[in-house]
């Protein structure tokens, strides 16, 4: 009875020492970085400091990751440095997913463990893991989403509406959920994702509806939706290609593939419409696509074994290569952006006792609540 368990343990032990060797890559390079983290500690302190969100607070986005930043104030016990590592530790839950939902529909340990290995060191994954803005907290939300969706609807439904509310920049994941349920023409499932949806949106939404409406509405929608655009598409799309060239085959791959994966395609489609539509895009928020491509690679690893009739170990290895290679350019080259010596820039301003602090938003906001300046 024992052997079993034991064989299992086994089996999963590369999946564990994956994660503990990228948790402990994030931890010895965690640092208080210039990054929006900052803007969210902050909403947090002052969360805690009794004030209204929107109303006290300007805040462009959905308010559930508020309530997931306090939730981390609390437990990390007001620490920044660790607050900046909780994206860490929602990346090792998501990958521990990802490995539960491929194993479920293939049954192979090997390619489970792939998919999982595809997400956590893809290039995407370690340059962006350095910073908590929330869009792992919502890639989490949204894989458990997909996790429940075929026997618990209605809780996949509340985990796609905590999703998007954490960062509206999800709403290709929404759609897409949407057009799988419509093109299966399963009305029931339709009525109780809907009703999941809907019940979290209004617990989550109702308070600042309630106590701030004109606010919340300025704020998302008045500011998100007009604001100038950033970066070049084109330098983002290039980065993601040269940066992440297995998981952009992937996208290519379900577009074609959708007439026997209808959902992958789907989150393929939306994305890209979504990518050109959307005159604000940072190469940040492609995260919301990074899951579920690699979800989606035991379907390409069928396909290629199939066609091609090559040894199955043969994409693994190739893989395991890609994975190398995203290691050595983060650790030469982008391990280190941005960091600040945050203890010597706080000693500095409380010696010199300002009255105010003045500055840009991607480190003022935490020098505040360091120094309650």
């Amino acid at each position: 009875m024992d052997y079993p368990k034991n064989h299992k343990m086994k089996k999963i032990f590369p999946l564990i020492f994956l994660i503990i060797c990228f948790l402990i890559i994030k931890a010895a390079n965690n640092s208080v970085r210039l990054s929006d983290t900052n803007i969210y500690f902050n909403i947090a302190t002052q969360i805690f400091q009794g004030k209204i969100l929107y109303k006290d607070i300007f805040f462009s986005n959905f308010p559930f990751f508020s309530y997931v930043s306090s939730f981390y104030y609390i437990i990390i016990g007001k620490n920044i440095e660790l607050f900046y590592f909780t994206s860490s530790v929602e990346i090792a839950t998501i990958t521990t997913f990802i490995f539960l939902i491929v194993y479920k529909k293939t049954k192979d340990y090997i390619i489970s463990i792939i998919s999982s290995l595809l997400y956590i060191f893809s290039f995407m994954v370690l340059s962006t893991s350095d910073h908590q803005t929330g869009i792992f907290t919502a890639s989490l939300l949204a894989v458990l989403g997909f996790y429940f969706l075929k026997e618990k609807v209605i809780l996949s439904g509340v985990f796609i509406a905590a999703s998007f509310l954490t960062k509206a920049y999800f709403i290709p994941v929404v759609l897409s959920f949407y057009g799988y349920l419509a093109i299966k023409r399963n009305k029931e499932k339709i009525i109780k994702f809907s009703i999941g949806f809907i019940l979290a949106s209004l617990f989550i939404l109702l308070p600042f509806l309630l106590l701030a409406p004109k606010e919340f509405f300025f704020d998302i929608f008045g500011f998100s939706l007009t604001r100038p655009t950033g970066l070049s598409k084109i330098n983002i799309l290039w980065f993601f290609i040269t940066r992440d060239f297995l998981l952009f085959i992937l996208l290519i791959f379900n577009l074609f593939n959708i007439g026997k994966n209808i959902l992958f395609g789907l989150i393929s489609i939306f994305s890209i419409v979504f990518f050109f539509a959307y005159q604000d895009i940072y190469y940040l928020y492609l995260n919301f696509l990074t899951p579920f491509l690699c979800i989606s690679f035991y379907e390409l690893n069928y396909f290629l074994r199939k066609n091609l009739n090559i040894q199955k170990m043969v994409i693994p290895t190739i893989i395991f290569v890609f994975i190398l290679y995203n290691l050595f350019v983060y650790l030469s080259s982008y391990k280190d952006l941005g960091k600040l010596q945050i203890n010597k820039i706080t000693k500095t301003i409380i010696a010199e006792k300002p009255d105010f602090l003045y500055g840009v938003n991607d480190i003022t906001p935490a020098l505040i609540s360091l120094t309650n300046i």
